[in-house]
Parts: structure tokens; C-alpha cells; sequence
């Protein structure tokens, strides 16, 4: 009676608790999965920016920090790649 039915419920209310703790759980690691995504993207087209800006040769590289938001490193790093290729 009582008891088996009292386990039962547990034994219901578990799943159901496991099921929606997994569905919540995929949600969450979609939403993160889509922010990175988008900060990756922004990155990108960042890096893009700066090596527009860089082969113009028209601004300074904090110009292109400011602009882009890459660090002035990032950007100094972006210009030697671009310098070396070409010497290439």
C-alpha cells in the first residue's frame, strides 16, 4: 500500500528531478557554446580589422587597439606575422 506506493513517487520524482537537470543542463552548455561562438567571431572579424588597418600603414598601433579592442601585444604580433609574410 503506503510504502510501495511512497516509493514508487520517489522512485518517479527522481527521474522526472534527473530528466529536467539534464535538460537544463543542455541548455546551459548551449548558451555557452553560442556566447563563445560569438566572442570567437568577434575576435575574428577584430583581427581582421586590425590587419585592414595595419596594411593601410595609415594609423599607430594604440590607434588600432583603440579601435579594435585587441591589446597593442595582439597587434604588434598581428604586424609581424604580416611583415613576415611579405618577405615571403
Amino acid at each position: 500500500g503506503y510504502k510501495r506506493g511512497y516509493e514508487k513517487g520517489c522512485e518517479v520524482g527522481i527521474e522526472k528531478g534527473i530528466e529536467k537537470g539534464i535538460e537544463k543542463g543542455i541548455e546551459k552548455g548551449i548558451e555557452k557554446g553560442i556566447e563563445k561562438g560569438i566572442e570567437k567571431g568577434k575576435k575574428e572579424q577584430n583581427y581582421f580589422v586590425a590587419r585592414q588597418l595595419l596594411s593601410f600603414g595609415k594609423m599607430t598601433i594604440q590607434e588600432i587597439s583603440d579601435i579594435t579592442g585587441l591589446s597593442v601585444e595582439e597587434i604588434n604580433r598581428i604586424k609581424i606575422q604580416q611583415d613576415s609574410d611579405k618577405q615571403i
